[in-house]
């Protein structure tokens, strides 16, 4: 039987929650979020009427009911108890400095004072907080190994589902209490080089069931640990595939006769070449067809996309939604997260991220964006969804570039430069692949005039020298 975590997005990732009368070991350094997850997990059972209790090795009572505060945690309910063992464990306070292999009757005494404790009588949830305290008293692993051990299997025996937290010490899932639980989730802190701060919580090891092992990101919000889990969700499967128009013809031409529904379009280019107007006369022609289009911009406001749309295009969009995004503060998963909830709630039948650039800065690791875009783009692409993705060339103007890590799994990827042709500088537009047919494998110039929109020119197939930046015949 599955009872939910109290912690929001986690139960997804475990595909329903904890198994209830089952132990868990989370883990990580100083100032990971250990307490505040079992603190969670706590009232969460509270809210549900059932008897909790928090057993701390390392905290007193006043410190974690001060830390509950500060989220808004009422602890003072009838059904929860707090069973303070910090003081017993205080060299300065307690006669017993270590367990050893002559004290027998010091370890049980030591047990039965926890598993004996008015308190976790008929206890449905229970956090024992900085066990590694046990650890470090035994000494010896084999008698930390029985200390714990009894006190988890007298728990669990009785039904009690069991958090424990313990310090990020050795090798992750090889210690000792490792093998004793049924589940280890392990929350980490990450520090870029720029300083950007990331968390993370690894799903090492559930032992009911089929869950999404590995990382995921979470945050320390007001509210708490909210977990961003990127992970599949959709359930419908488009089969369909039409061709739709750009808005263009001379554009549709050059893709070879448009776009197939559901497909990733990647547009590629320096800043000034047309990528962000290009993904506006896609949104605008699906916007008139009467479909939902969104789009997630990360450098212009919703009023500059609108007044694009008046000036270039002389159009007012009625069902496309701007999303203003910055990547500052916000992960990858919470972005993934938004977007699915977007599709879920709004049915976009276009989608544009503006640039996906952006998404580098919600990383630790480009491995970790590649993941999360393969996982998005079958997301959408299950739905028939198309996925325009525009990005931002860095590199000098004369630099020939166009993929930016996660654009060799387009099905269409689209090249603008600026480039020198008779003496002028003029932008110039080609389609590098088409993963369904045949494209157009010409060169066309781009301009674009207000009132008008984007206009292509004819093939320029007397010129060579895109790449180079220099069109000459």
């Amino acid at each position: 039987m599955k009872i939910p975590s109290g912690i929001p997005g986690f139960d997804e990732v475990l595909n329903g929650g904890l198994e209830k009368g089952r132990s868990y070991l989370v883990k990580g350094g100083p100032g990971s979020g250990k307490t505040i997850f079992g603190l969670q997990f706590l009232m969460k059972g509270l809210e549900m009427g059932e008897k909790g209790v928090y057993v701390s090795f390392d905290q007193h009572e006043k410190e974690v009911v001060e830390q509950a505060k500060s989220f808004g945690w009422n602890l003072e309910d009838e059904n929860f108890h707090f069973i303070d063992k910090s003081l017993e464990m205080d060299v300065l306070s307690s006669d017993m400095f270590f367990f050893d292999f002559d004290s027998v009757n010091e370890i049980q005494d030591f047990v039965l004072s926890i598993t004996r404790a008015e308190e976790l009588k008929d206890a449905e949830r229970v956090f024992i907080d900085g066990i590694g305290v046990i650890r470090d008293a035994a000494r010896n692993p084999s008698i930390h190994r029985r200390i714990t051990s009894s006190i988890i299997h007298f728990l669990t025996d009785k039904g009690v589902t069991l958090l424990i937290s313990d310090e990020h010490m050795g090798e992750i899932g090889k210690e000792v209490i490792s093998y004793l639980t049924s589940g280890e989730f392990v929350l980490e802190r990450k520090e870029r080089e720029d300083g950007e701060v990331f968390r993370t919580v690894d799903v090492v090891k559930y032992r009911s069931g089929h869950v999404h092992l590995g990382k995921h990101y979470f945050k320390i919000t007001r509210d708490g640990i909210v977990v961003y889990p990127i992970i599949p969700v959709a359930k419908v499967r488009k089969n369909e595939r039409n061709l739709i128009s750009t808005g263009n013809g001379e554009f549709d031409a050059m893709l070879g006769g448009g776009i197939v529904e559901g497909a990733e379009v990647f547009i590629s280019g320096k800043s000034g070449v047309g990528k962000t107007n290009l993904s506006l006369l896609i949104l605008k022609d699906n916007d008139i067809r009467g479909n939902t289009g969104v789009m997630y911009s990360f450098e212009e406001r919703e009023e500059e996309i609108d007044r694009r749309y008046k000036e270039l295009f002389d159009y007012k969009p009625s069902k496309i939604v701007v999303r203003e995004v910055s990547p500052y503060g916000m992960n990858i998963g919470e972005f993934y997260n938004m977007l699915i909830r977007d599709v879920s709630e709004l049915s976009p039948t276009v989608v544009v991220i503006d640039p996906v650039n952006a998404l580098e800065r919600m990383t630790f690791s480009n491995n970790e964006l590649i993941r999360a875009m393969l996982i998005l783009c079958d997301q959408l692409k299950n739905q028939g969804i198309t996925l325009i993705q525009t990005y931002e060339v860095a590199d000098a103007a004369d630099v020939f570039q166009f993929t930016g890590g996660v654009s060799y799994f387009a099905d269409y990827i689209i090249l603008g430069r600026h480039v020198e042709l008779e003496g002028e500088l003029v932008k110039a537009l080609a389609v590098i692949k088409n993963r369904f047919g045949e494209h157009e494998q010409t060169i066309r110039i781009l301009d674009m005039k207000s009132g008008e929109g984007i206009i292509l020119g004819d093939p320029l197939k007397e010129h060579s020298g895109m790449m180079s930046g220099v069109l000459v015949k």
